[in-house]
């Protein structure tokens, strides 16, 4: 994880940002015709984006974090048109068209290095760190008045013979969250937060 030094005063003044749909990719099974594999991706891309705001909009509840995020819908219904995220824009116009204080973007690669019957053969032949299943998801968080990212999180899992992708899924978007500048509760930007008080 890596942030700017004062992101935790910069992020505070933050009162709604958005959630872009990610940029996703997915395996790709023998049997997908081109169509169905762009279909699928999209699918999965539109799945991820609606978990991602779930869960911060499940910490915003708690009392866990305290920015309001834009309804998907909203969201996609001004970045759907400009071909986001497969036409890229500059996270500064995309804040301006959304009208939001911030937008995180992210990078969602989910692949089966190994498919499951293969690794259970090679674990009955006493071979048993196989990865069945790999996830890596980078998100980064821009808001309107800087151009380098305030925040940014990889998160990186590696799934073995029965492992569950879904599972993996919603453990990288939770510790994404968890970690975002916008949990004061949490350290480092906790004890961020507390010495910018002290500064006042």
């Amino acid at each position: 994880m890596n942030y700017i030094k004062d992101v935790v005063p910069i992020t505070q003044k933050h009162q709604i940002i958005a959630v872009l749909p990610p940029i996703t990719t997915i395996e790709r099974k023998i049997w997908m015709s081109d169509d169905k594999y762009k279909e699928m991706t999209v699918k999965k891309q539109n799945e991820l984006q609606i978990k991602l705001i779930k869960s911060f909009e499940y910490r915003l509840k708690n009392g866990t974090s305290f920015v309001e995020i834009m309804d998907v819908q909203l969201t996609n219904d001004v970045v759907a048109p400009l071909g986001y995220p497969q036409v890229q824009f500059s996270p500064l116009e995309l804040c301006k068209r959304l009208n939001v204080d911030a937008v995180i973007e992210s990078r969602i690669d989910i692949r089966e290095p190994t498919n499951e019957l293969t690794a259970l053969v090679f674990q009955n032949n006493g071979v048993s760190n196989l990865y069945t299943n790999t996830l890596n998801l980078k998100a980064t968080l821009y808001d309107t008045l800087h151009s380098v990212p305030l925040w940014n999180l990889v998160d990186v899992r590696y799934g073995y013979l029965g492992s569950i992708k879904l599972s993996m899924q919603r453990k990288s978007i939770s510790r994404t969250t968890r970690n975002s500048p916008y949990n004061i509760k949490k350290n480092p930007f906790k004890k961020l937060y507390l010495e910018s008080i002290k500064e006042q």
